[in-house]
């Protein structure tokens, strides 16, 4: 990559995203913004100045993103490093509850935007032997009961990144995976708030229970970007636990039996 690399980064206007962007541009980056939220794409653009470009744009559009690929050519004269960080959570319900229309809504834009917006930007990501980083989540490894959709996406993110690393190995593109704990979003602000989840988040140890920052997810996002890293995470203990997801797997039905747990699937006990 060079001194200077543009980088493509995908939900731009998020937390997480926005806060990539800013740090990017901080670097000497330059950064085109890519989004659906056209008015705080157009506020982040205008706050980070002449080094950024706001696209707005649906990853689940292949036409689209095409497009603004082009635009992001004429703009900048090539793509360096591909951040593919849009996604959503999905209402939050069991396999049984939820709507169709939902799940798949989460897999559209989760998996099948990540492909897209992949295959839209590779030929100029390996023009220039750039690097692509996913957000795969730690949402990747371990199970996600009434979040299935969003988990299932993440570790299909995960295993379709793990293929294009292998398949690109040849070609000086390399392959980057983003696995963050919980990041203080209002998503999870309001879920580890709830009243049947306070409980269990209160028993968590304070280093695991607590939210990091989006500012820590962005900076782990753009020194592993700039080291080329294969794996990104945040916060410290986030690779013991996966290194420990075959083991903990076996944990599913003490799981599926510890009380906060029952209640954010089945609701509270009959009195």
């Amino acid at each position: 990559m060079t001194t200077s690399p543009v980088v493509v980064l995908t939900g731009a206007s998020g937390g997480i995203g926005g806060e990539t962007a800013r740090r990017l541009v901080r670097e000497g980056a330059s950064v085109a913004l890519l989004d659906r939220d056209s008015t705080r794409l157009a506020a982040l653009a205008a706050e980070l100045g002449d080094r950024a470009e706001p696209y707005e744009v649906d990853v689940t559009d292949p036409a689209s993103l095409a497009e603004v690929m082009r635009r992001i050519i004429d703009r900048f004269g090539g793509i360096d490093v591909l951040i593919a960080n849009a996604g959503i959570s999905g209402p939050r319900a069991t396999v049984a509850a939820i709507e169709p229309e939902a799940f798949e809504r989460v897999v559209e834009i989760n998996l099948l935007g990540v492909w897209r917006t992949v295959r839209a930007a590779l030929p100029h990501v390996m023009e220039r032997r750039g690097h692509i980083l996913l957000t795969c989540s730690l949402a990747a490894a371990i199970p996600c009961p009434t979040l299935a959709a969003y988990g299932a996406t993440k570790a299909a993110v995960e295993s379709f990144g793990r293929a294009l690393r292998i398949e690109l190995a040849r070609t000086g593109t390399s392959v980057g995976l983003a696995y963050f704990g919980a990041v203080d979003t209002p998503l999870v602000r309001g879920l580890i708030t709830r009243p049947d989840l306070a409980d269990g988040s209160a028993k968590m140890p304070k280093v695991i229970g607590a939210p990091i920052a989006p500012s820590r997810a962005a900076r782990a996002i753009v020194t592993g970007v700039r080291r080329r890293s294969r794996s990104v995470h945040a916060p410290w203990w986030v690779p013991a636990l996966l290194a420990l997801r075959v083991p903990l797997s076996w944990a599913d039905r003490l799981a599926a039996a510890f009380p906060p747990l029952t209640r954010l699937i089945h609701g509270p006990a009959p009195r």
